[in-house]
């Protein structure tokens, strides 16, 4: 079985659901509270697992009672954790999320996740071998990330590459990276001087831009192609949180399965859109069993 590495955060996600936004100094109610295991790269790895591959997790949480439950979570998830270090006198990372409309706001704070080292996940390559593909996000330090896909490049490891939250990338490092998969937001702050298809026309079969309710597109080397999600009514988007993360965890899996782009880009929007009809990053996210492809 394909075996994929995700090197990336790990939080609590603290949901709150609201019908009201609040406007600066205004205090509102919400109707629901809840709590969820989350973190871009957790998130991913249990979408890549679920969709039918071998997962271990490089990462950090804080030395407290949080940081045991999101180790323990991965653990539950069928996810290797020995790389999972924590933190001495830090927290855990965590996020908090409103919830309106079926539609969300985020605010992360990092903590340990921000503590994880180059050197540390070095150990990580040394120790898995015969890796099919090394998962990234933007939830730990850049420094981390360029010294993995540097060492990736060396030992010809795919690397897919989810700029989010959005960052600068240099040309060096895209030209590193196997599959670049920003959403239309982080697509513009990526490539500000082109349109979303002059983007992907300048990265065919490497940028895969991720557009929400329309899809996914890219280009195959000949043309631009559109890939459509899954058509879902208004009521039965729950909750759009972890869409993107079930995404990238779905189409890596799905890639290192010997699907082609198109094919893996289509179990990939058919994941996120499954992943929607439940309220939490990881609750929807589909079983393989439950997707086509």
């Amino acid at each position: 079985m394909p075996k994929i590495l995700v090197v990336g955060s790990l939080s609590m996600d603290y949901v709150v659901e609201t019908q009201q936004i609040p406007q600066q100094g205004e205090t509102v109610f919400g109707t629901q509270f809840k709590q969820f295991f989350g973190g871009k790269g957790a998130n991913q790895a249990v979408a890549a697992r679920r969709a039918g591959v071998e997962v271990a997790f490089c990462g950090a949480v804080g030395d407290d009672p949080l940081g045991q439950q999101l180790i323990n979570n991965l653990t539950d998830n069928q996810i290797e954790t020995d790389h999972v270090t924590k933190i001495p006198a830090s927290a855990s990372g965590t996020a908090h999320i409103t919830l309106f409309e079926g539609d969300n706001r985020i605010i992360v704070v990092p903590a340990a996740n921000q503590q994880l080292t180059a050197s540390f996940i070095q150990q990580c390559l040394i120790d898995w071998e015969n890796l099919s593909m090394v998962i990234l996000q933007n939830e730990i330090p850049q420094t981390v990330n360029r010294a993995l896909i540097d060492r990736c490049c060396e030992r010809g490891i795919p690397v897919l590459y989810n700029p989010a939250p959005a960052t600068q990338l240099d040309s060096e490092i895209i030209g590193q990276i196997t599959y670049l998969t920003p959403n239309e937001e982080e697509c513009k702050a990526l490539f500000s001087e082109l349109s979303i298809e002059e983007a992907v026309q300048k990265y065919p079969n490497q940028l895969i831009v991720t557009l929400g309710a329309q899809g996914a597109i890219y280009h195959d080397g000949q043309a631009v192609c559109k890939v459509p999600a899954m058509s879902l009514t208004k009521e039965q988007v729950v909750d759009t949180t972890g869409a993107g993360d079930t995404f990238n965890g779905a189409f890596a899996a799905a890639i290192c399965r010997n699907l082609s782009l198109a094919e893996a880009i289509q179990f990939a929007n058919q994941a996120a859109g499954l992943s929607v009809q439940k309220l939490g990053a990881q609750t929807g996210m589909p079983y393989l069993d439950a997707l086509s492809g």
